[in-house]
């Protein structure tokens, strides 16, 4: 598989390694790490491009740029477990010295999680470049990666985190997907139709591509309230999958990669608490964009109102059938 890192140098431009450090050692965790991170977040014909024929200038070198720097960062996240150890006919051994020894498992723990976070971080900025250009990224565009979060209202983790905190974490992003998707059909769909869900979508398009009056129209504000309602409506779906930190600063995905890690979660009635205001706040929020598009429906030809079901309460009349 050819990867985006083809040298030791190219990884010490964002990685602080020393110049004696092997590329040969580090190839096997970039590709692991370029299969598992970069590849389905900028799909697999991007990758391949950038991996035969790095760009030259322009946006694309900036994506190319960040995915490198993704690439060497969450390779040493994925190498440092093993770095810490050496494997041989003998067993599984560690490397001691009268001046050196290996580090402690918190240094290890904190070492991986900054290196996590780093790579994490620059796939969200090349996907931020990438959602504002689309013209310029046909292979994303036209791939599952690209679709895999564009049927939904939010798209991004800063959007989401605009909302409710996640640290702007994507891995915590990518991990609530499946509860966005199931509020997005429960609450989103059923209720406003797929059409006019399809209009709120475009106009969720990058600002880049969007007139200055539709930007600041009737659109748009109606685009950002189904935002904040999702993003509550998710929160309320997450807290009790037991899947997720629940903490007085926001909510985060337990990872098993960093033992001894420990936060100070909330209570039973905490939870509780939490849980009716973010289906509160998910109601409000949805309330009000609904009213904007009643309200609007040149700005929304598709929506039509759905009356509330109307049933018939039986009569007791004492006899063998009921009316």
């Amino acid at each position: 598989m050819a990867t985006l890192l083809k040298t030791i140098e190219q990884v010490q431009k964002y990685v602080s390694i020393y110049s004696s450090f092997k590329y040969d050692s580090l190839k096997p965790y970039i590709v692991q790490a370029d299969r598992k991170f970069l590849v389905p977040a900028c799909s697999q014909e991007l990758y391949d491009d950038f991996s035969e024929t790095p760009p030259e200038e322009g946006i694309r070198l900036n994506v190319y740029e960040l995915l490198l720097e993704a690439s060497g960062h969450l390779a040493m996240f994925l190498y440092v477990p093993i770095g810490n150890v050496e494997i041989n006919d003998h067993g599984i051994l560690i490397q001691s010295g009268s001046d050196t020894k290996s580090a402690e498992w918190w240094q290890i723990r904190d070492l991986r999680r900054s290196f996590l976070d780093n790579g994490l971080s620059a796939i969200d900025s090349a996907l931020k470049i990438m959602e504002a250009n689309e013209s310029e990224f046909t292979e994303w565009k036209g791939s599952d990666s690209y679709t895999f979060f564009m049927e939904l209202f939010v798209k991004r983790t800063d959007t989401f985190n605009r909302w409710f905190n996640i640290s702007n974490s994507r891995r915590t992003f990518q991990a609530l997907r499946p509860y966005m998707l199931e509020a997005h059909h429960q609450y989103f769909v059923g209720k406003l139709g797929p059409d006019t869900v399809a209009r709120i979508n475009f106009t969720t398009k990058p600002l880049t591509e969007l007139s200055t009056e539709l930007a600041q129209g009737i659109p748009f504000k109606v685009m950002e309230l189904m935002q904040a309602s999702l993003v509550n409506y998710t929160v309320a779906k997450a807290i009790d999958s037991g899947m997720f930190e629940i903490t007085p600063s926001g909510i985060y995905q337990k990872i098993d990669d960093f033992p001894g890690q420990r936060t100070k979660g909330l209570d039973d009635v905490q939870v509780n608490r939490l849980l009716s205001n973010k289906i509160s706040a998910a109601e409000e929020f949805f309330k009000k964009g609904l009213e904007l598009i009643e309200q609007n429906p040149l700005e929304f030809p598709e929506y039509s109102k759905k009356e509330s079901a109307q049933f018939i309460k039986p009569m007791d009349t004492k006899s063998t059938v009921s009316f």
